[in-house]
């Protein structure tokens, strides 16, 4: 299942050493001479080192049996106060993963059966398939259990909707629903269809009713059409690898921000988590049509980690976890099912609690959740413990669920393995029984460890009923009452409802839904939502405003009230109140979006939302910083850089608008007599020569040295002052006698430099005396002008130029094939070592679309690297037993690895963490590194990017929005490429660590690399 199993795939091993990808030996002009390692069956390295310590170590180890339900329960260890108790277990169960309560409190359950694999015969029925089960005695314990829905293919998920069960299964949403009083569907209907699984880890799923009345479900990418009856699309609709989400009543469906797995949950302030292996707790900050209405901006993520994540998470299991790579002990491999508890069973120490699962470690932690800015933090409810831990090794938690007793369930697959195939070596693969257990299954109640007493079944039948769980103490009732009064339309609710939406007896929870109530019957008032942008509880406040930019976009008496919580002290309300202003007409908006950043430039989030809420008057929030910043008050670095940033922003946004009066009254910020503001008037020119390449102005030049030579009338005396600064910095650049921090200032302003001046600054900072920092900021900065002429420039004192600098001056050159055939000419006439070019650029090179470069790479490298990798790492087992050092492989790293992955402070981090690899075998690291891409995780696979003027640019993609791809490039370098200037994107479904290190690094220095990896 998504996430539950999920964890890790092969990237530990495929990307362990990314690093060598980019990794160039570029001091070593020439290669050492490589010893002849002694003559090693292949399979028995490769057996090694699958069974080695820090390897698949417990592949043919012996394994406990199951055991039963009793003597599991005996194995858990939970947090103090609070009890764990058994509420159903096989053969009433089997491969639970995923359960609800419906309106009725009926417990329906969805049994993963086709895990990992499917049914194994072709044409076989699906084994996936949702379950009701009943207590038909009374005694806390599930006896009884009635198939609903079988032979669901890959079905994980579900949720209780219209009196039925909306499913999800591999490639389809499916709705479920008995008639005739059975408890058997009769109708199964298929709603929504197209949907492109990755694999049964990652598909669509998780559907959950949000507080805005839309169901929301994680993974959606494919050309997926509306199904319904009624509702039919002619033609499938291309979405991206984001997730989804749909209406009920009109089926409007589309995608949504984040990229969860198996995990999704609401907790009881509106807040929606998702989850991913090893990102237990994520959350979107920022929707989608946020990210994407304001076309003057680019905002390239709206979701964010809640808490730790990835090597920063901590575990603590019971027993060793039966993990792919060691490298990740301690921590969440297989994050899953995050759930936001939503009862009122526990003390207040357990609100605001959201759990997420540890199938591999056979725990599930706590987090507390916080409000951090205008997003949120989570921190550990235990520093040292987990919520829940088990020594029983078939414990496999696969996600959690509130129940309408206010008790906490908990869905335990019951298996031995949890992960998938896919993700191992075929050989290893085959050994293993990846059905043990499939007979299990078990379901957990967790309540408070005194005891409860269970509320009766919630009372649904009238109008009245149903508002009064809105009043509930217990969340799960609160949200059934808001979905079915939305679900059935009971208009006869609104007037109950809007005295609800104002009772301050009643719990700000309540207000809250009282108002998604009003909303989803489209009988939201402006003087409902007048009263609650004044309301107590900040949760009420933020949602009012988010709906007056909804309902009420231009109720100027409404946004008067919304702009006074731009300054709210809630930074999530100030949020909503900048978002809701993006139509706003009002004479103060850019007043009231300038104050909700003036003291807080550091939230990135308050910054993007009014990026996104100010496309006609960015120039008029930036001069108001500008009047409020300019006072002359000394600045951190950490203010000066955030400032500058939003300065730049805005720029930029008033540059590509085009608007001439704008830009005019932005650009006389210079003619100010006013000495003072250098760092502003920075910023400033940077964002404007930024956007004049993109301007919808067609008065405007497309560079700001055009537009100084020939400034529109009525700003020449701008023009001038502009010019003046930019005179000045090329001088500051060139000038020795200035102080380097000054000069490294004055560089951020040379790619917007006259062609002449740029030519000018570049040769003086390529000259060898220079500062060795500065060059490089040089040759960065630079990299974005797309000048090829500098790199040859470059090029052409190659002798004189420092490492450092050679490596960024080669990725510059092999972005063109102009630029790269002189390269590789000057390689063959003997003027550049072809050594410098690393093991991925020789790979690219070689396999290059262009015929007469393939020729020159194949006469320099003499061909493609050996496909046989089993006959390499024979060559190369002579590295486990050779006499290493590790502070010579300390060098091979800091020169081979550093790049992409990071060690004792050493390095960047680009690919996955490998600061544990002490405790992996040396066998397998060697393997690891010798055969990147036997197994390779989407995650980290190596896009490529080609241009329309013919750039390449390759690396992990990180971030796309319809508006632009950003790619991570080595020495963790973000490279944003507008979609508009791009003609192919692909992924290569291979490792960005690329295949063929032998051919760079002895058998000596792999010893020593491999000495220093496992001696920290």
């Amino acid at each position: 299942m998504p996430g539950c199993f999920a964890w890790i795939s092969d990237y530990r091993l495929i990307c362990c050493f990314v690093c060598l990808c980019f990794g160039v030996l570029v001091a070593a002009e020439t290669q050492p001479q490589q010893s002849q390692p002694p003559a090693t069956p292949p399979e028995t390295l490769v057996q090694s080192v699958e069974q080695q310590r820090g390897g698949r170590h417990w592949i043919d180890k012996k394994t406990e049996a199951p055991k039963s339900a009793e003597e599991s329960l005996a194995c858990f260890r939970i947090e103090p106060g609070a009890r764990i108790e058994l509420l159903a277990a096989e053969p009433v169960v089997i491969d639970p993963v995923a359960m609800e309560f419906d309106q009725k409190g009926r417990l329906f359950v969805a049994e993963y059966g086709d895990y990992p694999v499917g049914p194994g015969e072709k044409d076989a029925p699906a084994l996936s398939r949702i379950v009701l089960l009943k207590d038909t005695d009374n005694d806390g314990r599930m006896d009884d259990r009635t198939i609903f829905a079988d032979h669901l293919a890959f079905c994980h998920s579900l949720m209780p909707l219209f009196e039925g069960i909306l499913s999800c299964t591999e490639t389809e949403i499916v709705f479920l629903k008995d008639t005739d009083g059975d408890d058997v569907a009769d109708i199964r209907e298929v709603w929504f269809s197209g949907f492109t699984p990755a694999h049964p880890q990652m598909q669509i799923g998780c559907p959950r009713w949000g507080y805005d009345n839309w169901i929301y479900l994680t993974y959606g990418p494919g050309k997926v059409k509306c199904e319904r009856p009624g509702f039919e699309t002619e033609a499938p609709v291309t979405l991206a690898r984001q997730d989804f989400r749909f209406h009920p009543l009109t089926m409007q469906f589309e995608s949504v921000t984040g990229l969860g797995q198996f995990g999704n949950t609401f907790d009881n302030d509106g807040h929606r988590f998702f989850s991913t292996n090893r990102n237990p707790i994520m959350t979107d900050v920022l929707s989608r049509s946020v990210m994407t209405r304001n076309p003057l901006v680019q905002i390239t993520t709206g979701h964010t980690d809640v808490g730790p994540a990835g090597e920063d998470t901590r575990v603590y299991p019971l027993v060793d976890m039966k993990s792919n790579w060691l490298s990740h002990a301690g921590t969440h491999t297989s994050a899953c099912g995050v759930t936001s508890y939503r009862g009122h069973l526990f003390d207040d120490s357990f609100q605001h609690s959201t759990f997420a699962c540890e199938p591999v470690g056979h725990l599930v932690t706590r987090s507390i959740i916080k409000p951090q800015g205008a997003s949120l933090t989570a921190q550990r409810a235990r520093p040292k413990a987990d919520f829940l831990a088990s020594t029983d090794t078939w414990f496999r938690p696969a996600s959690l669920c509130t129940g309408p007793d206010g008790a906490l369930y908990l869905a335990d697959m019951y298996r031995l393995w949890v992960e998938h195939p896919k993700f191992v070596p075929e050989d290893v693969a085959a050994k293993m029984d990846w059905r043990a257990g499939e007979d299990r299954g078990r379901i957990w109640r967790i309540v408070p460890e005194g005891g409860f007493q269970p509320d009766s079944p919630p009372e649904t039948a009238s109008a009245e009923n149903l508002v009064h769980l809105l009043r509930h103490a217990n969340g799960w009732r609160r949200l059934l009452g808001q979905r079915l009064i939305v679900e059935k339309q009971l208009m006869e609710t609104v007037p109950m409802l809007q005295l609800l939406s104002r009772d301050q007896t009643a719990s700000s929870h309540s207000r809250m839904h009282a108002l998604w109530t009003l909303d989803g019957l489209g009988s939201m008032d402006a003087d409902v939502l007048s009263a609650a942008l004044a309301d107590p509880a900040a949760i009420v406040r933020r949602d009012a405003a988010r709906l007056v930019g909804l309902r009420f976009p231009r109720d100027q008496q409404l946004l008067a009230s919304v702009e006074s919580l731009c300054n709210d002290e809630n930074f999530e309300v100030r949020l909503h109140a900048v978002l809701s202003l993006f139509d706003s007409e009002s004479q103060s908006r850019a007043t009231s979006l300038a104050s909700s950043v003036a003291s807080a430039s550091s939230d990135r989030w308050l910054v993007a939302a009014v990026m996104s809420a100010s496309p006609t008057c960015s120039g008029a929030v930036l001069r108001e910083l500008v009047t409020q910043w300019n006072d002359g008050d000394s600045l951190t670095a950490e203010e000066a850089e955030s400032r500058t940033e939003i300065l730049r922003q805005l720029a930029s946004a008033v540059a590509v608008r085009g608007d001439q009066d704008e830009l005019g009254e932005t650009l006389s910020l210079f003619a100010s007599t006013d000495g003072g503001g250098s760092w502003w008037r920075t910023a400033i020119i940077i964002g404007i020569s930024q956007g004049l390449p993109k301007t919808r102005g067609q008065q405007f030049p497309k560079s700001l040295a055009a537009l100084i030579e020939k400034p529109p009338a009525g700003l020449e005396e701008a023009a001038r002052s502009m010019d003046q600064m930019m005179q000045q910095a090329v001088a500051v650049v060139t000038d020795g006698r200035q102080t380097e921090a000054d000069r490294l200032v004055a560089v951020r302003l040379l790619p917007y430099q006259s062609p002449a001046a740029l030519t000018e600054a570049t040769a003086a900072l390529l000259r060898p005396d220079q500062p060795l920092s500065l060059q490089t900021a040089a040759m960065e900065t630079i990299r974005g002008t797309g000048r090829s002429d500098l790199a040859l420039m470059a090029l052409n004192q190659w002798n004189t130029l420092r490492p450092q600098v050679r490596s960024q001056v080669l990725s510059q050159l092999l972005v063109r094939s102009e630029t790269t055939t002189t390269l590789l000419q000057r390689m063959l006439e003997g003027k550049v070592a072809a050594s410098v070019i690393s093991i991925d650029q020789r790979l690219r090179l070689l396999q290059h679309k262009d015929d007469s470069i393939r020729q020159m790479a194949t006469e320099l490298f003499g061909g493609n690297v050996s496909a046989n990798r089993q006959e390499v790492a024979t060559q190369y087992s002579a590295a486990l037993t050779l006499k290493s050092d590790a502070q010579a492989g300390a060098k091979v790293f800091e020169k081979s690895c550093s790049k992409c992955h990071r060690i004792d402070g050493v390095g960047h981090q680009v690919g996955p963490d490998i600061s544990d690899t002490r405790s992996r075998a040396r066998d397998a690291l060697l393997y690891d590194i010798l055969d990147p891409n036997r197994r390779v995780d989407p995650q980290y696979s190596d896009y490529v990017v080609v241009t329309s003027d013919g750039r390449t640019f390759n690396g992990l993609m990180v971030s796309e929005t319809p508006d632009a791809v950003v790619l991570r490039q080595a020495e963790a370098i973000q490279q944003t490429v507008l979609r508009t200037d791009i003609e192919e994107i692909h992924s290569t479904n291979r490792s960005l660590m690329p295949e063929g290190i032998e051919k760079d690094v002895s058998v000596q220095q792999m010893a020593d690399l491999l000495e220093f990896l496992k001696s920290r």
